[in-house]
């Protein structure tokens, strides 16, 4: 494994974490969750309660996300979200995306 095949593959290990802090890891993200609707919907939830709860989890997910981008963790390489123009990086960093993220727009 190259440099690059590591960094992705940290980086990718990174990003599932933050998915499993909502549920365990079943290799079934889609399915399982469908099935979940399914049956909250029959046990009469409402569909704008699902949504609701839905944009939670997504914010929260995003949130830490853009957290981890900045900071990985203590001995973890580190990751940085660069502007392009044209294809091309302007040298220009976007950082602390977290802080200007709030749950209500």
């Amino acid at each position: 494994m190259d440099v690059h095949d590591e960094a992705r593959s940290r980086f990718l290990r990174g990003m599932w974490a933050i998915v499993d802090e909502h549920g365990p890891p079943n290799g079934q993200t889609h399915q399982v969750g469908e099935a979940a609707q399914e049956r909250l919907l029959a046990w009469g939830a409402a569909p704008e309660d699902l949504r609701a709860f839905a944009r939670m989890v997504a914010f929260e997910s995003l949130f830490a996300a853009l957290h981890f981008l900045d900071d990985p963790g203590p001995g973890e390489p580190g990751w940085a979200l660069v502007e392009t123009s044209g294809g091309e990086p302007t040298g220009r960093l976007l950082q602390g995306l977290y802080e200007d993220l709030g749950p209500d727009r």
